[in-house]
């Protein structure tokens, strides 16, 4: 299934020219539910785990009266060489898989608050035979209420995302926001929404961290994954007052607030931060460094 973004009311090259050297590549994975293979790239579900690897928990949990017990972390999504060539895989390594622990925890660096996540970077080639036995989520946590991904499958979509106010030159910032204030015009092209691999994330909760650094080597983090609690908002877009942007076209006739609209917006079924979105960060100089996730 395709889905596809509607073109921004911004055209960088005629509108803003400056803001075209800020420009990244980004993915919009437009996941939807449904029953993923344990090999494929996907969100939520099973992933392809080795046989005799022990399946990660959790220590950092205290009972009533402060002792220390282990919940199975939940497997979040896993991705191929092959399907996402953008992602920047380690030598050696051409599958990479997410999980976390869906309780809130401190962040080590840069300081933060959001989930404990484990990124585990394989040779496909290397897993053989049926998948290791991992934990039913349902037994431990409760779906809508913490961060556990409904199994989605993925419909990539790459476009081109900019970064917002807080990553933009000072100058060039204000420009941009009198341009948009000078036309009365939404801004629709920056720190595209949902789920996406790159790209920029917005900072419109709290501040971004400074510096955003890798707390083993000190390079630059770089956004791999943003979660969002919706795909897209439920304004208009436009002066024809068509549906949001970042709506599908394809999905343009379902609307949000019954039982087909509100999967095609909410489809993981996380309510990520305050409502809001987060992002899985990794060290650009090499993503095995630990990663950090942050809500806004």
């Amino acid at each position: 299934m395709k889905l596809t973004t509607a073109p921004s009311l911004i055209d960088p090259a005629r509108d803003v020219p400056e803001l075209l050297p800020h420009a990244r590549p980004a993915v919009r994975l437009h996941p939807r539910r449904g029953t993923p293979g344990v090999r494929d790239s996907h969100i939520g579900g099973q992933v392809w785990w080795p046989a005799a690897e022990q399946w990660p928990q959790c220590t950092d949990h205290r009972d009533t009266g402060g002792r220390a017990y282990a919940l199975p972390m939940v497997a979040v999504a896993q991705f191929t060489a092959a399907g996402f060539p953008e992602i920047r895989f380690p030598d050696g390594t051409d599958l990479v898989q997410l999980l976390w622990c869906p309780d809130w925890h401190d962040q080590p660096h840069p300081q933060g608050w959001g989930q404990a996540c484990r990124l585990f970077w394989r040779r496909a080639a290397e897993l053989t035979g049926p998948p290791g036995e991992q934990p039913d989520p349902a037994e431990h946590w409760e779906y809508g209420e913490d961060m556990i991904p409904r199994p989605c499958v993925l419909h990539p979509e790459r476009i081109t995302d900019y970064p917002g106010g807080e990553e933009l030159p000072a100058g060039l910032a204000e420009r941009f926001g009198a341009w948009l204030e000078e036309r009365d015009l939404a801004d629709d092209l920056t720190t595209v929404p949902g789920y996406k691999l790159g790209g920029f994330m917005g900072w419109g909760t709290t501040d971004r961290p400074d510096p955003l650094d890798c707390g083993d080597c000190g390079a630059p983090l770089e956004l791999f994954l943003q979660f969002d609690t919706t795909e897209y908002g439920l304004g208009t877009f436009g002066p024809d007052g068509a549906p949001h942007r970042f709506r599908p076209l394809e999905e343009r006739d379902a609307e949000p607030g019954d039982a087909v609209g509100d999967p095609l917006r909410e489809p993981v079924d996380m309510v990520v931060g305050r409502y809001s979105h987060g992002g899985l960060f990794t060290c650009s100089a090499d993503p095995r460094h630990p990663a950090s996730f942050f809500t806004q």
